[in-house]
């Protein structure tokens, strides 16, 4: 016969147990946002926004959108992907990488942003001029951009003054550590609300570079619904105006 003490024991076990079983799950596990470095801070605004409205907890991983893309390749567990371009996300499409439509979420517009002072486009085969900062072409949207703008405008008589950075990321930190002269940009990072009286922008022509549509997915598993979620909402007006105000 159980003594009262081990009859206590087991009441409070299969109170616990009945507590987990019928508690309804309030949270999903973190999402996994796999977002181009152009979109980290317009993006921490979306996903705080979300996380308030829906309840579901996010995680922004930043990097040049090719290499967000070879990451999902390789098995990442990134439940959304947010690319700078509509390339990568069409070619996991296209890949059957088990991944949603490509949804056209914004339009970027590429700057050249200085710490020191305001260059204009035009401006920027000075002589004064020795370090140019962009993104890796092969992998970031904007160091594509910017490499057509230049060969569109300059040739190749810049070549020896271009600095490259792995992502937007990279070429903002050359840019503020006044490492280089000027760097290419993205209108989403000179607008964040922390960067607005870091040094000095300008756009460049937009004629001057193949339009950078701005496409993201999720990829479908346990949190497909979820994600699906996210790409809504920032479809919705109230991401589409928390976009607009970066831009």
């Amino acid at each position: 016969m159980l003594s009262k003490v081990q009859q206590s024991f087991m009441f409070l076990a299969g109170l616990v147990l009945f507590t987990y079983c019928n508690t309804p799950n309030q949270q999903v596990e973190t999402l996994k946002i796999a977002t181009s470095a152009n979109m980290q801070f317009v993006m921490r605004d979306l996903i705080h926004s979300f996380e308030q409205e829906s309840g579901i907890a996010s995680e922004i991983i930043v990097g040049s959108s090719g290499k967000l893309s070879a990451q999902i390749i390789n098995g990442a567990p990134y439940d959304v992907f947010v690319s700078a371009d509509m390339i990568y996300p069409q070619a996991l499409k296209k890949e059957n990488m088990n991944a949603s439509d490509v949804i056209l979420y914004s339009v970027g517009k590429l700057v050249v942003w200085s710490k020191e002072r305001r260059f204009q486009f035009e401006e920027i085969d000075d002589k004064l001029i020795t370090k140019i900062a962009i993104a890796n072409p092969k992998t970031a949207p904007y160091g594509k951009a910017a490499l057509e703008a230049i060969q569109h405008s300059f040739n190749d008589s810049l070549q020896n003054k271009l600095v490259f950075g792995e992502s937007i990321s990279q070429v903002n930190q050359f840019i503020l550590a006044d490492q280089v002269d000027l760097g290419f940009s993205s209108i989403f990072i000179v607008n964040a609300p922390s960067n607005k009286n870091l040094g000095y922008w300008s756009e460049v022509p937009e004629h001057l570079y193949e339009p950078i549509a701005q496409g993201m997915i999720s990829i479908k598993g346990k949190h497909e619904k979820e994600a699906q979620q996210l790409l809504d909402f920032i479809m919705s007006n109230k991401g589409q105006a928390i976009l607009k105000s970066y831009h």
